[in-house]
């Protein structure tokens, strides 16, 4: 007689649908954030760049010349700008030689230094048979 109520217990609790159950535990799901700093650059400064001040360094002459005026960042730059002294801003110094390092590539393997010899040609014509879609640089 006891067996029959604890069968019928059984019974409704398998026949349970699973759908409300799982609905419920996702809408009690919290979402954490992470407390790391974001390495974007931001108009609002830190609160350790504010709690400490960065060293004051000399401002360079303009008269500087040679490697160290090439690494020194111009006044007139967003990092110079008072308001983003706190703030990481990571736009520097860059690379100047990119442009020639491009310049020399395309005189070096260009298409129409291909096109001027003969192997250039021979070159050419292997890759057109192949089926490459950039002949060149």
């Amino acid at each position: 007689m006891i067996r029959q109520p604890l069968l019928r217990l059984a019974a409704s609790a398998t026949a349970r649908p699973v759908l409300p159950t799982t609905i419920r535990t996702t809408a009690r799901r919290t979402r954490y954030f992470s407390s790391l700093p974001s390495l974007r650059p931001s108009i609002l400064p830190n609160t350790a760049a504010i709690a400490r001040p960065a060293p004051i360094a000399p401002l360079p002459t303009s008269t500087a010349t040679g490697a160290s005026a090439l690494d020194l960042v111009s006044q007139t730059s967003i990092s110079c700008h008072p308001a983003f002294m706190a703030a990481q801003v990571r736009c520097g110094p860059r690379n100047t030689m990119n442009r020639n390092s491009r310049l020399k590539r395309k005189r070096k393997h260009g298409f129409l230094s291909r096109i001027k010899s003969k192997n250039g040609r021979k070159t050419l014509l292997r890759r057109r048979e192949k089926g490459r879609c950039r002949l060149s640089n």
